[in-house]
């Protein structure tokens, strides 16, 4: 949802652009109303790229293109109720415009593993929406019409609500104060872009719109009087229904080994290896997938000691290895480590293996062990993970063991290198009054200059928290650079 002239590029913005996930409520109901109207609805709801969507075929998911536009190459799962299922294609409006995104804002997202759990939800095609009762569904920040926005707590619920208002591009809400709103009035908030419009008719469940924009009318976020809109999808439907029967049918590779990996079938997989299917890249890529999604390192350890060269093994665009620490599969990456453990430039220079390693591993008590191998595997100590976060920001930030951030630094890793946000570790250790940190990477050469993307120094973010010594000694290291 966006705020029409301060825009984000996936959630709504009010003065501030944040990304959080919301349904806003009456002050005057209780919430547990709301959660059970929301749990209603999962089966047809999913969420993607930050921004629900809604299921309108086992196949195929809804949602807003602002969310989606830039990403089509990036994001991997969509994710419905508990489960995560891997997409195929991203298909954006071909009018869309994200300098004019109140038109056009609808994409579609085919799914490379079909949803067969769910209840999609069939596309409006009349033109009778004015008056009609609707259905949002969201989950996240938590806010009512009089206080708005309160809490994040990531939890789907349901709102009810009326159109107001048609065009040929959108459709208009506006949250009404009691009592001249509905039982359950609510409003989307921050992140629920991309979310549906629910009506039933004749018993079947219907999506009439998809979340795009909001408009304050001289209110605040979150509060009566709010205005929202979202995309026509009657003004959509020819384009959606021939896209979806079109688009050939995103295909899994079937083979007995793979379905060995399914039954968790140690005989029937070892049955299955031949010298020709090591060879085919897509089954060989498809066994490992489901070996880590299932957690069954013993089957991909059978399939590695077979002759399977790993190296070749990409999934989302990254090795196995940091793809098995991102579904934090911590057996499976140490039974990898342990089958190449004689091997060395095992990890290329842009793979994020070591900053993932340690976030998963940052209380094992293997840590350090892992940590040496892997750098002697060729891991690059400065790699940075999708937020910018390098091994040594993820030790400072998350730890308080300095033999770690010492070994970090030992190991060579660059004590001014910044995230996403523009945050060093100094400045982290300053935000945090790590004292003894901050000395050390004074010590090693961490620039007191160096500012992040809010214009802050580490002194300037000390002054903030007040702490004596960290002052004094950021400000003796100032007068001495």
């Amino acid at each position: 949802m966006i705020l029409k002239l301060l825009k984000t590029s996936l959630c709504i913005g009010w003065l501030i652009a944040s990304s959080a996930e919301a349904i806003v409520i009456r002050h005057d109901v209780e919430d547990k109303e709301y959660l059970a109207l929301g749990q209603q609805f999962s089966p047809s709801v999913a969420y993607v790229g930050g921004c629900a969507a809604t299921l309108i075929d086992v196949s195929w998911v809804l949602t807003a293109a602002h969310c989606l536009a830039g990403k089509e190459h990036s994001l991997f799962y969509v994710k419905h109720i508990d489960a995560q299922y891997r997409l195929e294609k991203i298909f954006i409006h071909p009018k869309f415009d994200n300098n004019n995104d109140e038109f056009n804002d609808i994409a579609l997202v085919q799914l490379k593993d079909p949803i067969e759990t769910g209840k999609p939800a069939m596309l409006y095609q009349e033109y009778n929406e004015n008056g009609q009762p609707v259905v949002f569904v969201g989950r996240g920040t938590f806010g009512n019409g009089k206080d708005g926005l309160i809490r994040d707590d990531y939890i789907q619920r349901g709102a009810t609500n009326t159109v107001d208002m048609v065009n040929k591009h959108v459709l208009g809400f506006t949250f009404n104060r009691p009592p001249k709103s509905t039982i359950y009035e609510g409003i989307s908030s921050r992140g629920d872009s991309g979310g549906p419009a629910f009506i039933e008719y004749a018993d079947k469940l219907y999506v009439i719109g998809v979340s795009s924009y909001q408009v304050g009318n001289g209110y605040k976020e979150g509060h009566y009087g709010v205005a929202e809109y979202y995309t026509r999808v009657s003004s959509h439907y020819s384009w959606l229904k021939s896209l979806m029967n079109e688009t050939a049918v995103a295909i899994i590779p079937r083979h007995p080994l793979i379905a060995a990996i399914l039954n968790n079938d140690k005989e029937a997989l070892s049955q299955a290896i031949t010298s020709a299917v090591i060879k085919d890249k897509e089954i060989i890529q498809e066994a490992f997938y489901q070996s880590v999604v299932l957690d069954r390192s013993e089957l991909a350890r059978v399939l590695i000691n077979s002759g399977v060269n790993i190296d070749n093994i990409r999934i989302n665009k990254v090795s196995l290895f940091e793809f098995s620490l991102q579904q934090k599969r911590k057996e499976y990456f140490r039974m990898l480590q342990k089958v190449t453990s004689n091997r060395t430039n095992v990890h290329p220079v842009e793979s994020s293996v070591l900053p993932l390693f340690i976030t998963q591993f940052l209380h094992e008590k293997d840590l350090f062990q892992g940590i040496k191998s892997l750098i002697k595997q060729g891991a690059n100590i400065d790699a940075q993970t999708s937020s910018g976060d390098s091994a040594l920001i993820i030790a400072g930030w998350n730890s308080d063991n300095f033999e770690l951030f010492k070994l970090l630094i030992s190991y060579g890793a660059n004590v001014n290198l910044a995230n996403n946000n523009g945050d060093t570790a100094l400045m982290d250790s300053a935000y945090l009054s790590k004292l003894t940190n901050l000395r050390y990477l004074l010590e090693n050469g961490a620039d007191i200059t160096l500012k992040n993307n809010r214009g802050q120094t580490a002194l300037k973010i000390a002054e903030s928290k007040m702490n004596a010594k960290i002052l004094e000694v950021l400000k003796k290291a100032k007068k001495s650079q």
